[in-house]
């Protein structure tokens, strides 16, 4: 296996979805509305909240943030991987069996506490309230200090960026949309989509499920090399400027 025999049409697709079972997820979605709230130094409820316009100003400044720490992150990944062209397929070994343990752990069928564990930085008490500046800071350090949810899935896509190579910027830049659109929509829609935030915390194992299901899936695809395989397929499907 060679980087260039992986489809990076289809490891996008992986990377988007995966950002939006971040959003989804126990650690992020029960958090959305307090997020918004300090980004615009106001409290977010369906009676009060702040205009539209600064919602939507200060979460494209926050998703801002995190995208681009995401971004340069993979652009240093896909840089690293490089050097490793000959020891390429002992990373996409490692990483598939690594990402299926992820999986079995999300779904709840094996606890790992170390995974537990949340690399906080807090820098809510240090940044002003209600500043452009401040959401994307925010940004920056949710990125840096992502929760348990967040990390477990990022790390499937570290594993399928592995093989994109220089390419894995692009990947965690998807990552990064698939995580970002879901919370501009909801800062869009505060007031009525409220209901259905509450509705959706019921159904947090579910997203959990499925996440799992998700990281065993890329888990296999990676061992089983079938990315490669997949591959034969890319002209069809993959348009040639992301080639």
């Amino acid at each position: 296996m060679t980087i260039a025999d992986s489809p990076l049409l289809l490891g996008i697709f992986l990377a988007a979805f995966g950002g939006l079972l971040s959003f989804l997820s126990p650690c992020v979605l029960p958090l959305v509305p307090g997020y918004l709230g300090f980004l615009t130094g106001s409290v977010v409820s369906g009676d009060s909240k702040p205009p539209r316009r600064q919602l939507l100003a200060h979460s494209l400044s926050f998703v801002a943030g995190f995208a681009v720490v995401f971004t340069i992150a993979g652009i240093a990944l896909g840089q690293f991987i490089l050097q490793l062209q000959n020891g390429l397929d002992y990373v996409r070994w490692f990483g598939g069996i690594a990402v299926i343990v992820l999986g079995v752990h999300t779904m709840g069928l094996l606890r790992i506490p170390f995974l537990n564990r949340q690399a906080k930085i807090s820098a809510e008490d240090k940044l002003p309230r209600g500043r452009l500046t401040s959401s994307f800071f925010l940004g920056v350090f949710f990125a840096a200090g992502w929760s348990p949810c967040v990390g477990v899935i990022l790390s499937g896509i570290f594993a399928v960026a592995a093989t994109q190579g220089a390419k894995a910027g692009v990947l965690f830049f998807a990552y990064a949309v698939g995580l970002g659109i879901p919370f501009i929509l909801t800062a869009f829609a505060i007031g009525s989509i409220t209901p259905l935030l509450r509705r959706m915390n019921k159904h947090l194992g579910v997203v959990s499920a499925v996440s799992g299901a998700f990281l065993i899936v890329v888990g296999v695809l990676l061992l089983t090399d079938s990315f490669t395989r997949l591959a034969t397929y890319a002209p069809v499907f993959e348009p040639s400027f992301l080639n």
